[in-house]
């Protein structure tokens, strides 16, 4: 090495660490390692909200579309009860006569157009010359929500007689009678399916003028009311009851329960009928015509009956009586 390469040498080397730190100063700028804190969110992600699952909204949002997909968009109607708007679905009498009207309440998760009872029921008796009227029911259990467990205290002791949300849905019965009203129907009777079929009873026992008959079928009670709780309100009720249901075990307690309870009213209008359900079902197909036959001759019997084409016979048939189908 040379006098003056050895100097050169050593200036380079010197110029190579002095730059060092700068570079590696970018580098640990521009490249994260592991330690490094994660990236902040933007403020539109920081205050997305989260959808809650609300399976009622979604189930009567799914009902008005298959409606409408079927052309039966008219018989949606959008009532209002306590400042809150809820789903009705009316139809006229299709004859030239209208006895009446059928207020029905559907089960605990379903809706106005259930295709067990409800639909067959609300479809057939405009037929028969009484309008129907099925109305939206809040769900008692609510799947998107955990379930909550209480102890039973002095202070909630009289909460718990009541049915899960009953102001709500006695406030919306009346609004469906209201509603009927104007529509020039002067007779109106009840129609409750499983818990539903609680509901019903339950509001003719609190407003005992509001209907002249009612239909129990299959009627379960709430989860927070004993059924016999749920049968002895039949005692407080005068006008007819049909109590239609399935005796899988040939010793119902709920059903004789409600028997004698009716047994016990003291100011009755009217006969209780009870009828296990359970010899129309196992046919199969027919069984929702004969369900149908059953109600209509129900009304037929313990209604007053307005421009009868054919009067009644002067010994009752039970509900297996038929008048003409243009009736």
């Amino acid at each position: 090495m040379n006098k003056f390469t050895a100097p050169l040498f050593v200036i380079i080397a010197l110029l190579s660490l002095s730059a060092a730190p700068n570079v590696l100063a970018e580098e640990s700028q521009a490249t994260p390692n592991s330690t490094t804190t994660p990236q902040q969110t933007t403020p539109a992600e920081s205050t997305k909200e989260y959808i809650i699952p609300k399976p009622q909204a979604s189930r009567i949002d799914a009902l008005k579309t298959s409606l409408t997909i079927r052309r039966l968009d008219h018989q949606i109607q959008t009532l209002e009860a306590d400042g809150e708007p809820f789903l009705a679905l009316y139809r006229p009498s299709l004859t030239s006569s209208t006895q009446g009207c059928v207020v029905m309440l559907h089960s605990d998760n379903e809706h106005p157009d259930w295709p067990d009872a409800i639909a067959p029921l609300r479809n057939a008796m405009p037929e028969h010359s009484w309008c129907t009227l099925s109305i939206e029911v809040p769900d008692i259990i609510k799947r998107a929500e955990p379930v909550k467990i209480t102890t039973a205290t002095t202070e909630n002791a009289q909460s718990a007689k009541e049915l899960p949300s009953q102001t709500m849905v006695f406030a919306r019965i009346q609004a469906a009678i209201n509603y009927a009203k104007t529509q020039n129907v002067e007779q109106f009777t009840f129609l409750g399916y499983g818990t539903g079929a609680s509901y019903a009873l339950g509001f003719l026992a609190a407003n005992k003028n509001s209907g002249e008959a009612l239909i129990l079928i299959d009627i379960e009670s709430p989860p927070n009311i004993p059924d016999y709780e749920i049968a002895q309100q039949i005692r407080q009720i005068a006008q007819p009851i049909l109590d239609y249901y399935v005796d899988n075990t040939g010793n119902d307690q709920f059903a004789i329960w409600r028997k004698q309870a009716a047994i016990q009213r003291t100011d009755k209008i009217g006969d209780f009928t009870q009828l296990d359900a359970l010899p129309d079902r196992v046919i199969g197909k027919n069984s929702k015509q004969l369900l149908t036959q059953r109600v209509r001759g129900f009304l037929k019997q313990n209604t007053s009956q307005i421009n009868q084409q054919k009067s009644l016979p002067s010994v009752k048939k039970g509900l297996f009586y038929k008048s003409p189908i243009n009736n």
